[in-house]
Formats: C-alpha cells, sequence, structure tokens
C-alpha cells in the first residue's frame, strides 16, 4: 500500500511540475486560477462519487460472498477501499493547506515557492484523478468478476 502511495504521489507530482513549467512556458495562469476557484468542489465531488460507487461495488461483493462463500479473498479489496477514501479526505485537507498558503500575499513575492506550492495544487488534483482511475477499475474487476477462478486457485 504504501509503495502505491510513493507511485502515485510521484507521479501527480511530476504532473503538477509538468503543468507549471507548460503554464510558464505559454504564459499563462488559467490552470493555477480554475484550481483555486473550484479544486476543493471538484475533490468533494469526486469523494461523493467514489464512495457511492464503492456502495454499489460492496453490494456487489456482499452478493458473491453470499452465493459462493470465500469472503477472505476480498479482504484486500475492502482494505483498499478504505484506502480510497482516507486518500480522498487527505486530498481534500492539503487542497485547502495550499489554497491556503498560495493565496498568502507573503508568499506572492517569492516566485520559485509560489511555483512550488502551484504545482502542489495541481498534483492534488492529479492524485485525485488516479484515485478516480483506480475506483472505476474497481467497478469494472468486479463486474468481471469469475468466484470460479478463485475456487480453482
Amino acid at each position: 500500500m504504501i509503495s502505491q502511495i510513493i507511485k502515485t504521489s510521484t507521479m501527480s507530482i511530476g504532473i503538477g511540475f509538468l503543468a507549471q513549467v507548460l503554464q510558464s512556458s505559454l504564459k499563462t495562469e488559467y490552470l493555477n486560477n480554475f484550481l483555486s476557484q473550484n479544486l476543493i468542489t471538484i475533490l468533494i465531488a469526486l469523494l461523493a462519487i467514489n464512495t457511492a460507487t464503492l456502495g454499489i461495488v460492496l453490494t456487489k461483493i456482499r452478493d458473491l460472498v453470499e452465493k459462493h462463500g470465500n469472503a477472505q479473498c476480498f479482504n484486500t479489496t475492502k482494505q483498499q477501499m478504505v484506502l480510497s477514501i482516507k486518500e480522498q479526505i487527505s486530498l481534500i485537507v492539503f487542497a485547502v493547506l495550499f489554497l491556503t498558503v498560495v493565496s498568502s500575499s507573503i508568499i506572492a513575492s517569492y516566485t520559485n515557492l509560489k511555483m512550488l506550492l502551484d504545482a502542489t495544487v495541481v498534483a492534488v488534483f492529479a492524485y485525485a484523478l488516479f484515485v478516480l482511475y483506480d475506483t472505476a477499475k474497481g467497478v469494472l474487476i468486479i463486474i468481471d468478476f469469475d468466484i470460479n477462478n478463485i475456487d480453482h486457485q
């Protein structure tokens, strides 16, 4: 789990820095302005969507367990679901923190620090998209899940 968080964090930070370099090259602040106005709302909406989706997945898992048994084969799945909710709540907290700091007039005079914080805000958004992608993958996996493949292993 920790290695996956580190991998996702690293990719998100890379995306954040690439977005800042691209914006700087194009002499625009569009993404930064957009995220400063909408990131918290987007993160809360994604949390709501993912929570509802996880509820549907858990219902399907419960049906499979009641029909076939083997509840233990879903232990990792349940742990990952709890982790994704914790990640999303953490992202909301980080977004509030970083957006508050980056909007400070004290930070505005430190160009490199502002760019670092803006990259971090984009990284939070990118990480949230990775969580959404993982949830979508989970839905597709559970739809295609065949309990008979577990019984024969």
